[in-house]
């Protein structure tokens, strides 16, 4: 096999374009002006964790009040509303 063939290689093409490709992505990757980049994309990407984060904890929040509503209101639908007041009354004096 000549090397006018094995250059001819599909497989070899690629393999020789990802090293180029790897040594310009390098080269780019090195500026200032990617460097700026890359931070202003990190520091983005952690501001929308950050949000992220907040609004299912604002959703927890909202779900356990939800939830805590739903427990109050099976236990009057059980109860009798008198006893419930009873039994807060006794709780309040302890």
């Amino acid at each position: 096999m000549a090397i006018k063939d094995f250059l001819g290689e599909t497989k070899v093409k690629y393999f020789i374009g990802g090293i180029v490709a790897g040594y310009v992505i390098k080269k780019v990757a090195e500026t200032d002006c990617a460097h700026k980049l890359a931070v202003n994309l990190t520091a983005g990407a952690l501001n929308l964790k950050d949000t992220v984060e907040s609004e299912i904890e604002t959703i927890k929040e909202d779900a356990e009040d939800i939830h805590a509503e739903a427990k109050e209101k099976r236990q009057i639908e059980i109860f009798d509303s008198e006893e419930i007041d009873e039994e807060i009354e006794e709780e309040n004096e302890e």
